[in-house]
């Protein structure tokens, strides 16, 4: 599980999009297809749980412990100005890949939420329950020393679940 997600994280950013866009617009058109079907909402639940799960093997289970805590960074795009002043710029590509891996948990959670909701309120409700995830597993990281808790990680996981949301609410439940 660990190689797969590393072989994920080397990949080229151009590719990534791409494979992203790509499972997206598939989802979306088996969804239209499927999604009177009595078993489609329960496959729609698996594939949101495995996301979940995706979520934390990544954040939490595949992480060592360290002998100490390092300082939490609760300063809002600390890492944009790190990179700025000199600092690794690998540190844009973990942003854009905190984005990534909440895309998927916000897109399927716009699709499972009730078809009758409005869409700001299913995207504002997708938006806060995945800060508060992040802001669970940013604790947990700090609590069990597996690594710097930072708001910027925050930041980026929330973002990704609302572009998730949105894109999910526009492909799949508007046209529904």
């Amino acid at each position: 599980m660990d190689s797969l997600f590393r072989s994920i994280y080397c990949m080229s950013l151009p590719l990534l999009i791409v494979l992203v866009v790509g499972a997206s617009v598939l989802f979306s058109l088996g969804y239209r297809r499927y999604k009177d079907k009595p078993w489609c909402r329960p496959v729609i639940g698996i594939l949101f749980l495995g996301s979940i799960a995706a979520i934390f093997v990544v954040t939490l289970m595949s992480r060592m412990e360290k002998a100490e805590a390092l300082a939490p960074t609760m300063i809002p795009f600390a890492s944009y100005m790190e990179v700025l002043n000199g600092g690794n710029p690998e540190i844009l590509r973990s942003n854009f890949m905190n984005v990534l891996l909440f895309y998927p948990s916000g897109f399927l959670a716009a699709v499972l939420f009730p078809r009758k909701w409005h869409p700001v309120l299913t995207i504002l409700l997708v938006c806060i329950v995945f800060a508060g995830i992040s802001m669970g597993i940013e604790y947990c990281q700090y609590a069990r020393t597996l690594g710097q808790a930072e708001m910027d990680d925050v930041i980026h996981n929330t973002l990704g679940a609302l572009i998730g949301s949105v894109t999910g609410y526009c492909l799949c439940r508007r046209s529904a």
